[in-house]
């Protein structure tokens, strides 16, 4: 009996295989009987299912195992979180492991102590604004120069663009329309 199942040759799923009388379909189920029973029969050690899966089926979405599903950027940003988290730690320890030696130390003094950078930081912050805000200023009390020699036909354009810088790097050109 020379059927797919039986052969080497592999089946494609959606193949059509041969149709079989009733006694070679009781024939092949003894034979699998027989060898499923008996003990020098090799094992099965993998099973393919070729029957074809439906595009589209009545079963409700159920949650996966593991993060939820969320967008690219707040995946990026769960991730920065996490990482930032476990970077704190050494960070934490060292601080742990200063005050622990420091335990003999006035508390007054590790409250300046502690306190010093952050109002370091504000009074730097609060001098740079000041500063950019006086330059601003005395930029817009100066008249603008404007000197025109003119010897010939002579065209003049005046374009006016208006620029508008962030922090770090981004810089907006508007052309006048």
């Amino acid at each position: 009996m020379n059927t797919p199942a039986a052969s080497n040759e592999p089946t494609t799923a959606g193949a059509a295989l041969p149709a079989r009388t009733e006694a070679e379909a009781a024939a092949e189920a003894a034979r699998l009987l027989a060898e499923a029973y008996s003990t020098t029969a090799p094992v099965a050690t993998h099973y393919r299912d070729i029957t074809p899966v439906p595009a589209q089926g009545d079963a409700v979405p159920h949650p996966q195992p593991g993060r939820p599903p969320m967008s690219q950027r707040a995946t990026d940003h769960a991730t920065l979180v996490l990482v930032y988290s476990i970077g704190s730690l050494p960070v934490s320890g060292a601080a742990s492991l200063l005050l622990w030696t420091l335990s003999s130390v006035s508390p007054v003094a590790l409250a300046i102590i502690a306190a010093t950078p952050p109002v370091c930081l504000a009074a730097f912050g609060i001098a740079a604004k000041l500063v950019s805000g006086a330059v601003a200023e005395g930029a817009a009390a100066l008249p603008p120069t404007i000197h025109h020699h003119h010897t010939g036909p002579t065209t003049v354009q005046n374009v006016h663009v208006e620029n508008d810088t962030r922090w770090f790097g981004k810089t907006t050109n508007q052309l006048p329309q």
